[in-house]
């Protein structure tokens, strides 16, 4: 079903295209200004900082390179996870109760249909590398009603790879918009979880019950794979995932 609406929502894009290149004739241009600097307004509700740089190799094709940095808070979007991924009450738990923080950075290649300089309807391949941290406090009730805590601090790395469609327009000769309409991707992270707590007095069957919920954790298909020792709990988990990339930008060119 995601796949469908990928391929409809690509079809609609490039039946636009014309739209997109349909601009005043332009003149023959020598020079023009190849460096663009952007803010992704999108991204700031969400606690994220983005900005990219783009440089134009001539007046049709660009390269960027795009920065994220998310501080540490909540997930995002949590009742929308929680709906398409969340099975239980402990993935419940995991999506409203952790804190995150996120990092990435965003390679890309442009071309550009209109008939100005970086301007107008665009593809452009990307790939994404970044990583992110992660703070969760696990419950856990034994048989006699006691309640063991354990506060997990977990690193993943992340790399994923799409196609952005989007339109660029200039307004003035300093100034740009740049709408990132949609840019479907899919991805691998790497994940791991570590709580240290002292479980040394602890039931064998406790210890696997726990290991039990930790590897069950997550999205169906994707799970973890979890040591429970007497120092506490190590998990190592990987996930591929789709993506979906959108933002709105201003700008700033010279």
């Amino acid at each position: 079903m995601f796949m469908k609406k990928i391929t409809l929502a690509i079809a609609l894009l490039l039946s636009c295209q014309s739209v997109f290149a349909q601009e005043p004739p332009a003149p023959e241009v020598s020079e023009f200004n190849k460096n663009n600097i952007k803010l992704n307004l999108f991204a700031l509700p969400l606690r994220s900082f983005s900005l990219q740089y783009e440089r134009g190799l001539n007046e049709n094709m660009s390269v960027s390179l795009g920065v994220r940095l998310q501080p540490k808070g909540g997930i995002p979007f949590r009742a929308t996870i929680e709906n398409a991924y969340a099975s239980d009450s402990l993935d419940r738990d995991f999506v409203n109760n952790s804190r995150i923080s996120s990092w990435a950075i965003t390679p890309e290649f442009r071309y550009y249909f209109g008939k100005r300089p970086l301007n107008g309807f665009y593809i452009a391949p990307f790939v994404r590398i970044g990583g992110y941290g992660l703070e969760w406090t696990y419950r856990y009730t034994e048989d006699n009603g006691n309640v063991r805590t354990m506060n997990f601090n977990g690193r993943s790395t992340a790399f994923s790879g799409g196609l952005l469609f989007g339109a660029q327009w200039h307004v003035g000769k300093r100034f740009l918009v740049d709408w990132w309409i949609l840019g479907p991707s899919y991805g691998s992270y790497k994940v791991n979880l570590n709580a240290a707590t002292d479980l040394s007095d602890l039931l064998p069957d406790d210890k696997q019950e726990i290991k039990t919920e930790i590897e069950n954790l997550g999205v169906q298909g994707s799970r973890f794979t979890a040591t429970v020792s007497n120092t506490g709990v190590v998990a190592d988990g990987k996930l591929s995932l789709p993506g979906l990339r959108t933002g709105l930008c201003i700008g700033f060119t010279f």
